[in-house]
Formats: C-alpha cells, structure tokens, sequence
C-alpha cells in the first residue's frame, strides 16, 4: 500500500475542513487553535493515518489519529512547542468537545526528527465512554460515525501549563476517511472486509491468552515500552480458528522478543473464529495488547 494517498473502493470523502484561525486567549485559559488547511490521510501497510494542522494565528500543533484496525480506537498523537504538561505530570487529560468528559491518559514524550516535541496519548475511542466488554462487540461503522459528528474540537486541558483546544470541526468526514482507509487495509491482509462490516462475532481467544506465552516472555521490565499502546499483535485467524500469520505493529519491544512472542502464538494459540452476518465461520484477525499475554500476578509460571 503506497503512503500520502486516498483510500476508499467504499466511499469518496471530502475534508475540506478549513477554518479560520483563532486569536490566542490569555496565559492560564484555554487557547484555540483553528484547522489550518485540509486533513490529510497517510495509509501504510498496517495503519492508517490522518493528520491535521492547527493554528491560532502565531503558534502551530499538529494533531494525528493513528488507527491499525477495524474498530472505533485510534492512538492520539500531538506535536507541537504549545503543548507543555507541568513538571512532574504523568498523565494529560483530553475530552471531546462540546459534551465530553476529561480522560486522563498516561503519555509517552519524545522528540520528532526536526526537534519538535512529541506526545503519544495512547488509545483513544470514537464512541461513549462505559466499562469494557469483554469479549467486545462487533466493531459498529455507523455508531462510529453517529458519535463523530457530534465531536467538533478535541481539547487538552488538565496536565498542562496552558490548556488548548483544537477547533476540528465535524468529525463525520475525517472519521469516513480513516473507516475507508481500514477497509483497505483488510483487503491488503487479505480479508473481505464487506463481511467485517456486518460481522455477528470477531475473533477471539480459545481459552486464557496468557497461557500460550512463556511466563517469562514478557516480563515487567517490559512495562516501559509497552505504554501508550505500542507493540499490539495482530494474529490472522482462520475460518477453522487456527492462526496463519503475526505480525507487530508499532514495535517497541527488541526484535528477538517479538519473535519469540508470534513464535509462541502461532505454535500455541487457539481461536473461537469471527461469524459472519449468517452465523458461519469466517476469516479475521485478533489483536493482542502484550499486556494481555502476560500471566497474572502469582499465577503459575510456565
């Protein structure tokens, strides 16, 4: 899948989404920064990215959802010299705007090539906030798209020196934009993604996942690269449930040990497989956060 170019055998989308920009409000409030320009949307082999700019007339940040599934989360990416957590801080809160509550989200800091700082705030969901199910339901496109238009900023307050508020407007287009582009990238792992679309159950674990992995695999000496929801694993399933491939997305654990982690799941991992709309068995994946690969506290060791 080639980068910089737009997805879709579904739907053509627009994101001429430009406004313009907001004048600064004074130190301690929250400041508005209006899109500058266009979304733009950066498909990979296994991810899809979209992008916008913000400004408020003399500062920049750059915002991003990042997403490698078909499924309403989408990892939150902010760059930019405007957003300064307070010394010490270990989490930044951000909420949907006009009726969202604040999240907190434990960051992840780094530097982008050109020196700007960078905040990876992990995983994020287009859809209201409740517990978890578990297992999830099937990923719902058009509850997705209900709950994104409603959103039209996105704002990170509690955590930093200056709170700020990107004007993003409707969120409908730019969420159409990365469903298509997700699409695409179950046709590219080759998958039919219009029985995604109207799945009845996804794939899911034959028993506890933690048992296909040495106790040892992955260890809390771990715990720091695995923050911020980098290094999930996609495992492809088959229609008999059986796993046929692994891969590691957004790898930040050393090579070896992702080897040795889709070493252990493709020789021990067992599948309930994904049903189509008629209840029959089909091909899918699943997605492993490592922190579900490892065994509970005082579990037995393996």
């Amino acid at each position: 899948m080639g980068k910089t170019k737009w997805m879709g055998p579904a739907m053509a989308v627009s994101l001429a989404l430009t406004t313009s920009p907001i004048q600064a409000q004074e130190r301690g409030e929250v400041r508005s920064f209006a899109l500058s320009g266009s979304w733009t949307l950066d498909a990979g082999d296994d991810y899809c990215r979209l992008a916008g700019n913000f400004t408020n007339g003399e500062d920049q940040i750059a915002l991003a959802l990042e997403r490698n599934r078909a499924e309403p989360r989408a990892r939150l990416i902010l760059v930019g010299e405007q957003i300064r957590p307070f010394r010490g801080a270990e989490t930044i809160s951000w909420s949907y705007q006009p009726a969202g509550q604040p999240t907190p989200a434990a960051y992840l800091r780094n530097e982008t090539p050109d020196g700007r700082p960078y905040f990876n705030l992990g995983m994020i969901s287009f859809a209201p906030a409740g517990p978890p199910q578990i297992p999830p339901p099937p990923y719902n496109r058009m509850a997705e798209l209900e709950f994104a238009q409603a959103v039209t900023a996105i704002q990170i307050d509690q955590g930093l020196v200056n709170p700020v508020r990107l004007e993003t407007g409707s969120m409908l287009a730019p969420l159409q934009a990365l469903q298509v582009c997700t699409d695409d990238l179950l046709l590219y792992w080759g998958l039919d993604f219009e029985k995604h679309k109207t799945m009845t159950r996804p794939a899911g674990p034959a028993g506890p996942a933690f048992e296909w992995l040495a106790a040892d695999t992955i260890g809390f000496g771990d715990f720091a690269s695995l923050s911020a929801g980098r290094n999930p694993i996609r495992v492809m399933v088959d229609a008999q449930g059986q796993p046929t491939e692994c891969h590691v997305h957004w790898a930040s654990l050393p090579e070896r040990k992702n080897e040795a982690i889709c070493e252990q799941l493709m020789a021990n991992a067992r599948f309930e497989p994904a049903l189509d709309a008629e209840g029959n068995p089909m091909a899918s994946y699943w997605f492993a956060e490592p922190f579900m690969l490892m065994r509970p506290m005082g579990g037995p060791r393996g």
